[in-house]
């Protein structure tokens, strides 16, 4: 489209109201001034990556270590000057060193944030060609104080110099001191105190007094009672001072000229890292004003869908505190959308959000919407909104309307032809289309219209009053009717859109709602034909159903969200429990250990007491000092689970043999009978009727787990026939080193005392660190007298048997 007509279209969508709005976030004045002239991209890729530079940056925001502050001064100018040879002054380098710094500081911040910004990355890399700019901030900033002041340390000849102007200066107050103090000046002197006047010091003389005192005079007062008189005996001091100042000032100029220099050999890159600044504080104002508004990035594509939930109006956001959000959907199968309704309803705001919203996705702007919303990129936005009459070129409204479709028809037939099946690239806004002539041929020049820019491939958007308009969207392929709502009770509109449903202008409710006679009414609706009153009454109830509906959608849509939500913190609940539950097992296991622990060494000093003193009562007393420490351990580590008791016990049961710490099956029916067979892994034993516990069997029981030892002991016939105390075996294979040598010296303890003469360990192959474990503290074990490793019916290398002291 022609320049005209975009300008035109911008102003009726009030695109410059958002642009200023924009601007205000800006924290830079060429990045202010960049927003208020914002480019729009017309590729996909392209949009889509501005509004990824959005998005990056709302996140850096909104994290813990937010983008530094890009407020820095427009240097343009001055460098501009400095290419053409003018020595910049000292504060004009203080404002270059201040970018120069930022341009350093937005780097760093880049580089420490590159995971997060890869579209951001796109904007910042030029910033690493900033890098030999760094020598020309150290020069300014070893010159220039930050108030834009020269240091007096800026070289070494301006250091003595200055020295030598204060020397003289400071002599120059020591004779002023003396001059307002003698009694020579006392009488002509106006007030005690000296001044400066051209650079020269002077004392204030009464005027009609000077001659008493030879000097130069170098002004007078306002009322003329005051001279301002050098007194000869300062001029050659003033004099030296002058030169002190003028050879500082000459120094000054120097310095100045060679950072100019540094400056002026640099000015592309400068400019360069100032374009990234700038383009920098805009998309920081992008995502300011995205997060002010509440908006959301979306999908975007070039197939024409728009597709928008919850939309609203971004200028309304500023201006209203609740703004009525609506979905607007047009997807591919609709070219031309409807939009009908009463004055006042809400068809024009709708009109400007799509145009909008189409500019600003084009400008990496997000959208005031919900985030699983979609929105076309359009190429070309044409918008005919509001009376377009023109005095000044003779136009009323139709004709300046016309003026406009004309234009725009032949600018489009001007174009190459294109595959009408394409995707559509323009958008066009039409509010009332063919309006402020005769109904008949308005509405008829209207259809017209309309089909011709959908055959033209365009997508368009238009409200009208014309019934048959609704009809025509109502009843061709490609078009769609969409209606404002109107609340009949209230006599107001609701500014919802219902999209699918055509409606009814309303107008004389509204003009009742506004005052007009109730007389003047009545006769209007008699005046009215029956088929139109019977039309605007089915679309009412028409909207009165759907407004039904969707508030039923609405609500079953937060239900189902509760439901989800309440299953969230359900599962959430139920993995606290799980964990709670596991913290409680392992406290458990844990409290068992040192339950252990004391119960072994219990025994242990049992056992070197008997050693010591084989004494019969000593035996009596220990045997009953064991028969207490089983009843005890057994009464604190009793299972939670009910055990199953022995004369319910079937075949194939699990039961868990306590003197061994081992769980089985049942082989045979334990009634009546002191000892039966039972299958431990791949094994059976025969153990006794009174060390089985019936247990609930769980689906992912162990085969092993730690219980009290037994101080009965009991006889055992393994399935390879050997005879040994059911104490004298122990299985630690698929144990860790440290629990297994835990269970080897609890089976040790209860083998000594038990009598066995040997302990058969069962500690399998694996990698052998097992085995390597058990035979090094069976060397150094006081209760073995010495091991071997088990024949091949006993299991090889897999068993190591201990021979008891």
């Amino acid at each position: 489209m022609n320049e005209t007509l975009s300008e035109h279209a911008a102003q009726v969508l009030e695109w410059p109201r958002l642009l200023d709005l924009l601007a205000q976030h800006a924290q830079s004045a060429i990045g202010a001034a960049q927003c208020r002239s914002l480019s729009l991209s017309s590729d996909l890729e392209d949009a889509r990556l501005r509004q990824q530079e959005t998005t990056e940056m709302v996140a850096l925001l909104e994290g813990s270590d937010p983008m530094p502050l890009l407020t820095f001064p427009d240097i343009r100018e001055h460098l501009t000057r400095s290419r053409k040879g003018g020595a910049l002054e000292a504060g004009e380098l203080r404002d270059c060193a201040v970018v120069l710094a930022l341009m350093a500081e937005v780097e760093r911040y880049a580089q420490a944030h590159k995971a997060e910004t890869q579209a951001l990355v796109r904007v910042l890399s030029p910033l690493h060609n900033t890098h030999s700019l760094r020598g020309i901030l150290r020069a300014i900033e070893g010159v220039i104080q930050s108030d834009g002041s020269m240091k007096d340390t800026a070289s070494p000849e301006l250091r003595r110099l200055t020295h030598q102007a204060q020397g003289l200066k400071q002599e120059m107050r020591q004779h002023l001191e003396q001059i307002l103090h003698s009694k020579r000046y006392e009488d002509v002197l106006q007030e005690s105190y000296f001044a400066q006047r051209e650079g020269r010091y002077v004392v204030p003389v009464k005027a009609d007094m000077r001659g008493r005192i030879p000097g130069i005079v170098h002004d007078v007062s306002a009322s003329r009672a005051t001279v301002f008189l050098e007194p000869r005996e300062l001029v050659e001091l003033n004099n030296s001072i002058k030169v002190a100042d003028l050879e500082i000032e000459r120094e000054v100029q120097r310095i100045l000229r060679e950072l100019t220099a540094l400056v002026a050999s640099n000015a592309d890159t400068i400019e360069q890292g100032i374009e990234v600044l700038a383009e920098c504080d805009v998309i920081q104002a992008r995502a300011e004003l995205s997060r002010r508004l509440k908006c959301s990035s979306v999908l975007l594509n070039q197939d024409g869908r728009i597709l928008l939930k919850q939309a609203r109006h971004p200028l309304l956001l500023i201006a209203k505190d609740q703004v009525v959000a609506n979905d607007i959907h047009m997807d591919e199968t609709i070219r031309v959308l409807v939009i009908s309704g009463p004055n006042t309803g809400g068809k024009t705001v709708t009109l400007k959000i799509v145009g909008l919203f189409a500019l600003m996705v084009r400008g990496g702007l997000h959208l005031p919407c919900a985030p699983e919303s979609e929105m076309a990129v359009f190429t070309d936005l044409y918008a005919d909104i509001g009376d377009a009459q023109d005095l000044s070129r003779d136009l009323s409204s139709f004709s300046a309307h016309m003026t406009r479709m004309i234009h725009l028809l032949s600018e489009r037939a001007a174009r190459p032809t294109s595959n009408d099946c394409s995707a559509p690239r323009s958008l066009v806004l039409l509010d009332e289309p063919v309006a402020s002539t005769d109904p008949q041929e308005g509405a008829a020049l209207a259809e017209a219209l309309l089909c011709r820019l959908a055959e033209l491939n365009m997508k368009v958007v238009a409200t009208t009053h014309y019934g048959a308009l609704k009809e025509l969207a109502q009843t061709t392929s490609g078009f769609a009717n969409a209606s404002v709502e109107f609340d009949v009770k209230q006599l107001a509109p609701t500014y919802r859109l219902f999209i699918g449903i055509p409606g009814g202008s309303s107008a004389l409710e509204i003009a009742g709602r506004l005052g007009m006679d109730e007389s003047i009414l009545g006769d209007a609706r008699k005046r009215l034909r029956h088929d139109g009153r019977r039309f605007d009454e089915l679309m009412a109830d028409l909207q009165r159903k759907q407004r039904q509906l969707i508030e039923d959608t609405e609500m079953a849509q937060r239900a189902r969200h509760d439901a989800e939500q309440a299953a969230r913190e359900a599962q959430a609940l139920r993995g606290q429990l799980q964990e709670a539950e596991q913290d409680a097992r392992r406290g458990i296991k844990k409290k068992i250990g040192e339950q252990f622990q004391r119960a072994r060494a219990e025994v242990q000093a049992t056992v070197d007491s008997l050693k010591r003193e084989q004494k019969l009562i000593k035996a009596k007393e220990t045997k009953q000092r064991l028969h207490e420490l089983e009843a005890q351990t057994r009464q604190e580590l009793v299972p939670a689970d009910k055990p199953i008791p022995l004369e319910q016990l079937r075949i194939g049961d699990a039961v868990e043999i306590v003197g061994l710490g081992m769980m089985g099956s049942l082989l045979e029916m334990p009634q009546g009978k002191k000892r039966v067979r039972v299958k431990v892994g791949e094994g059976e034993i025969l153990a006794a009727v009174s060390n089985l516990v019936g247990v609930v069997r769980e689906p992912d029981a162990t085969v092993e787990r730690p219980t009290s030892p037994s101080s009965n002991p009991r006889r055992v016939s393994a399935s390879n026939g050997l005879g040994l105390d059911e104490q004298a075996v122990v299985d630690v294979r698929g144990q860790a080193a440290d629990e297994a040598l835990d269970q080897v010296v609890a089976a040790l303890d209860r083998a000594t005392l038990s009598g066995a003469p040997y302990l058969r360990i069962i500690h399998g192959h694996g990698t052998g660190r097992l085995k390597s474990v058990l035979r090094k503290y069976l060397k150094e074990s006081p209760y073995v007298a010495d091991f071997r490793p088990g024949d091949r019916a006993e299991g090889g290398d897999g068993v190591t048997v201990a021979k008891l002291r």
